[in-house]
């Protein structure tokens, strides 16, 4: 304990010393305990809500990589560009070609000295600790391990086939079951100077073999899957009865979900309007029916996140008046 709190002392003392300088897009960030690096094609609507959220919850900065958008992204981001929020790159690469791996390691790079913590979660992920407490001082606690690793909680559509008015985190209310076997996917939070690698955009290579931990401590190997085990998991997915994953690619080998200090809203599908216009914009429209009946999962009552909506909705008017 006297180790992590010297660690965190010594963080606070360098964080206090200012900026950077200057960069491309805008004054360089200040050093920060958690950051957020995310890649995003054409999610302009929805930008303003997920950074005021996270910032709510305690991250610092975003380090945000552009993929080719059309839809006026960039122009929304100036905002928090200009405050030295977001740390804003392009990321001309296709996602299919490798073009998210290439934004992970270039934000390792760009993190390295610059944030204790960075966590890597898309614009669909809402990452937050159960009770109102933020994020920073729950990682505090895992200072000595090189990464932590977050369950997902996936949301369905609530039943609504257009977008809503209202936000995200109010308007989407319903979800699978916590240990619901798509909910053991995880995406990680890194301590960029431990962190060598991704390995996809779940999991992460560390130094000297180390192993990330769930919240509960646990070591996390992972497992990859053959591709002859994946085509058979996607048949049988199709089955009532049976509960298996079948896009994921690679697994945790910790099975049991656990979302009691740190946890990741994943909103999958939205409404079935946004959801098609989501695929169409990636190009993965062939897939759409069969993606939305999986993830399309309403079986909880769950307004884990309608506490933080009027809060980041004050925000949202503060930050269109300054």
């Amino acid at each position: 304990m006297e180790a992590r709190t010297g660690a965190r002392e010594r963080w606070a003392s360098l964080r206090d010393g200012g900026l950077f300088g200057r960069g491309r897009y805008g004054p360089l960030m200040r050093l920060a305990y958690l950051s957020i690096c995310a890649t995003f094609k054409d999610e302009a609507p929805y930008l303003p809500e997920w950074i005021e959220f996270h910032r709510r919850v305690g991250v610092e900065h975003f380090f945000l990589y552009d993929n080719l958008s059309t839809d006026g992204g960039r122009e929304v981001l100036e905002l928090w560009v200009r405050a030295g929020l977001v740390t804003l790159s392009d990321c001309s690469t296709p996602f299919k070609q490798g073009g998210q791996d290439r934004a992970y390691a270039d934000a390792l790079t760009r993190a390295r000295g610059r944030t204790r913590w960075l966590a890597f979660v898309d614009l669909d992920e809402f990452l937050f600790s159960p009770g109102e407490v933020l994020l920073p001082d729950v990682l505090k606690d895992y200072e000595q391990h090189p990464g932590v690793v977050v369950n997902w909680q996936v949301y369905g559509s609530a039943g609504l086939t257009t977008r809503p008015d209202g936000l995200v985190i109010e308007s989407f209310l319903t979800r699978a079951r916590t240990q619901w076997v798509r909910n053991r996917r995880v995406k990680s939070i890194v301590d960029p100077t431990r962190a060598l690698r991704p390995i996809g955009p779940h999991f992460f290579e560390y130094a000297d073999g180390a192993l990330a931990v769930t919240e509960n401590y646990e070591p996390v190997r992972v497992i990859e899957r053959r591709a002859w085990t994946l085509r058979i998991r996607r048949g049988l997915s199709q089955l009532p009865l049976i509960q298996t994953d079948p896009y994921a690619v690679r697994d945790s080998s910790v099975k049991r979900v656990s979302v009691g200090r740190l946890r990741l809203n994943h909103y999958a599908v939205r409404s079935r309007q946004e959801f098609e216009q989501k695929t169409a914009r990636h190009g993965s429209a062939r897939m759409a029916p069969r993606y939305f009946a999986y993830h399309d999962r309403n079986e909880v009552h769950d307004p884990a996140l309608i506490e933080y909506a009027s809060q980041v909705r004050a925000r949202l008017i503060a930050a269109e008046a300054s």
